[in-house]
C-alpha cells in the first residue's frame, strides 16, 4: 500500500501537536508545520518531518508543497489548524489585530487550500480538514473579531466543498468548544493587553468565567480522533462539533432561536 500523506498546520503545540502524533502513529507521513522549529524538532520522527513556516508567508506555502510534492508526490490531507485569537469587545480590539485574525485564521487557511488542490485535482483524491470553532457558528460578546474569523472559514469551507463535489475531494470542519491547550491562556493573557472602558467591566468578567472550566476540559486528543477519523473514513462528515456540550450548544442556538438563546448567554456571563 501507498503511504499516505498528511500537511499540518499549527503542529507545534495543542490540537495540532496530538493530530500530527495521532496520524503518524497510524500510518501517515506528516509534515508538521508550525513557526517554533525547536518545539518541532522534538516531534521528528522516521513518520513526522518538521517544517517551519508561518502561515501568513505566501511564497513560503508555496514552496513548502512544493517540497512535499517534490520529496513525495502526492498529498493526502491537509489539517487546517493554525490559530491566532485576540478576544475582546470589538469597540476596543485594535484593527491591526483584528486583520492579523484573519491574515492566520482565514487568509492561512486559504493559501493552503489553494496550494493543496491543483495536486488533488491532479491525483482525484484528497482531504481537506479544517479546524473551526463552536464560535464559528454561534458568535459570543467577547469573541466577536475571532468569531468573525471563524465564521468565514466555514463559509469557505461549504463553498469549497460543493465546488469540488465529485472530484474525489472532500472538505471537512471540525469545530471545537472548550479544549485543553496553550491556546486559552494565550487567548486571556493578549485579552489582558487591549484597553476596554468601564462600560465593558463586566464584558471581561464575563468571559473570564465563561473559559474558567478550561483547565477540566477534555485535552486536544478528542479533535484529534476526530481527524484521523475524518481523514479515514470513507465518507467523512460534513462538520463535527466537540465536545458533547458543543453539539448542545449548536442545538440549544438552533431549537431556542437567536433572541432567547443569547438571552441565556448573557444571562450566563451576567452582562
Amino acid at each position: 500500500m501507498r503511504q499516505r500523506i498528511a500537511l499540518v498546520t499549527g503542529a507545534s503545540s495543542g490540537i495540532g501537536k496530538a493530530t500530527t502524533e495521532l496520524l503518524a502513529a497510524n500510518g501517515y507521513y506528516v509534515f508538521a508545520i508550525a513557526r517554533r522549529m525547536e518545539r518541532l524538532e522534538q516531534m521528528r520522527s522516521g513518520q513526522i518531518e518538521p517544517i517551519q513556516l508561518d502561515v501568513t508567508d505566501a511564497e513560503g506555502i508555496r514552496a513548502a508543497v512544493d517540497y512535499v510534492i517534490a520529496t513525495k508526490g502526492r498529498i493526502d490531507v491537509l489539517v487546517n489548524n493554525a490559530a491566532f485569537g485576540q478576544l475582546g469587545a470589538i469597540e476596543c480590539v485594535s484593527m491591526e489585530a483584528a486583520h492579523q485574525q484573519f491574515e492566520v485564521n482565514v487568509f492561512g487557511y486559504a493559501r493552503f487550500m489553494q496550494a493543496v488542490l491543483p495536486h488533488m485535482q491532479r491525483q482525484k483524491s484528497g482531504r481537506i480538514i479544517n479546524i473551526t470553532s463552536i464560535v464559528g457558528r454561534i458568535s459570543i460578546p467577547g469573541f466577536g473579531w475571532y468569531a468573525a474569523s471563524k465564521h468565514a472559514v466555514e463559509a469557505l469551507s461549504e463553498a469549497l466543498r460543493n465546488e469540488v463535489i465529485g472530484s474525489g475531494i472532500d472538505v471537512v470542519l471540525i469545530a471545537p468548544g472548550l479544549i485543553k491547550t496553550e491556546f486559552v491562556p494565550r487567548q486571556l493573557a493578549l485579552l489582558e493587553t487591549i484597553v476596554h472602558p468601564s462600560v465593558y467591566q463586566r464584558l471581561l468578567v464575563g468571559v473570564h468565567s465563561l473559559l474558567a472550566d478550561e483547565p477540566r476540559a477534555p485535552g486536544p486528543e478528542i479533535i484529534a480522533s476526530a481527524v484521523l477519523a475524518a481523514a479515514i473514513a470513507t465518507s467523512p462528515p460534513v462538520r463535527h462539533a466537540l465536545p458533547i456540550d458543543s453539539k448542545m450548544a449548536i442545538m440549544a442556538r438552533w431549537l431556542l432561536g437567536a433572541r432567547i438563546f443569547f438571552w441565556a448567554i448573557r444571562r450566563m456571563m451576567k452582562i
